[in-house]
């Protein structure tokens, strides 16, 4: 009889114990939930440099961050949209790669910023011959992340989840280029770098979470990239290239700017006088906003 008493308090022992830790859990995703505050947004300016990816990341309960760094010419616009955006320093500049048009101005960034990391691929043995991140890092005291993929970042109220192909292509450059997705709220951005059809059926393989309401279109928009598997996975309502007729005639094709209208796409291009384009999440839902700098006009 005793026995049976025993093992009947053990169960309810169990079950309490059981109960409890579902209760934990769930409170963990609430907690998540509403880690974003009635009127904060994070915004993603898409620099107007022309040819070259720079994007500043505003991000609510944390501060700025830098996705590449654009050509080394394209430091007097890039610091202005900071100056406009009243920045003194950054938390931290993701590189895609290393290639002159996404990390040609950091060096003098974080000469003029100060800045307290540096992430690049850990991975990538390719694309940084011309330029030294490592020792840039490292002559200005700043630390130095090396991302292998897979990493889950916390950036205050956002979430970055970073993707990097395993094997690297020692031919083409743009296929090593690190993927981060970008979480606010029911939101998402995906930046790919300069990422090919190559790097693309990879992502596409891995299995990672695709949809982005903001897509960053591989290799500045050419026909090269963006394939419309990775729209239809992506599902996204605004596309960024990073090119323009003027400097570069192949990002604005016809093949990719029908292939983002059938899928009901809004493109945004390096053109036209404003400063930036701010795509602004509200947790729930993005709007964009061009930013023109009045002071200069």
């Amino acid at each position: 009889m005793k026995m049976r008493r025993l093992k009947k308090m053990l169960f309810i022992l169990i079950i309490s114990i059981i109960t409890l830790a579902g209760c934990g859990e769930a409170k963990t995703v609430e907690n998540e939930k509403s880690s974003i505050k009635d009127g904060e947004k994070l915004t993603l300016s898409f620099i107007n440099i022309g040819k070259g990816d720079a994007f500043l990341i505003d991000v609510p309960g944390d501060g700025y961050y830098l996705c590449d760094t654009g050509k080394a010419q394209d430091f007097p616009q890039i610091a202005r949209l900071l100056k406009v955006k009243g920045v003194e320093k950054l938390n931290g500049i993701f590189l895609s790669h290393g290639h002159k048009d996404h990390a040609g101005g950091l060096e003098a960034l974080v000469k003029a910023f100060k800045t307290e990391k540096i992430y690049i691929s850990a991975l990538d043995t390719v694309s940084y011959e011309n330029i030294d991140a490592r020792e840039i890092a490292k002559e200005n005291g700043i630390d130095l992340v090396e991302l292998k993929g897979g990493e889950k970042l916390s950036l205050g109220s956002a979430n970055v989840e970073v993707w990097i192909p395993s094997k690297i292509d020692k031919k083409n450059a743009n296929n090593n280029s690190v993927v981060l997705r970008i979480t606010y709220g029911d939101t998402a951005y995906l930046m790919t770098g300069d990422m090919e059809k190559e790097e693309e059926a990879k992502f596409l393989a891995s299995g990672v979470n695709l949809q982005a309401e903001v897509l960053k279109l591989g290799h500045h928009g050419e026909d090269d990239a963006t394939t419309v598997s990775l729209l239809q996975k992506v599902k996204p309502k605004y596309g960024i290239i990073c090119g323009n007729m003027e400097e570069n005639p192949d990002s604005m094709n016809q093949e990719i700017a029908e292939r983002l209208k059938s899928h009901s796409v809004e493109a945004y291009y390096s053109e036209g006088e404003q400063l930036a384009v701010d795509f602004v999440s509200d947790g729930t839902s993005i709007k964009v906003e061009n930013i023109i700098d009045k002071n200069t006009k």
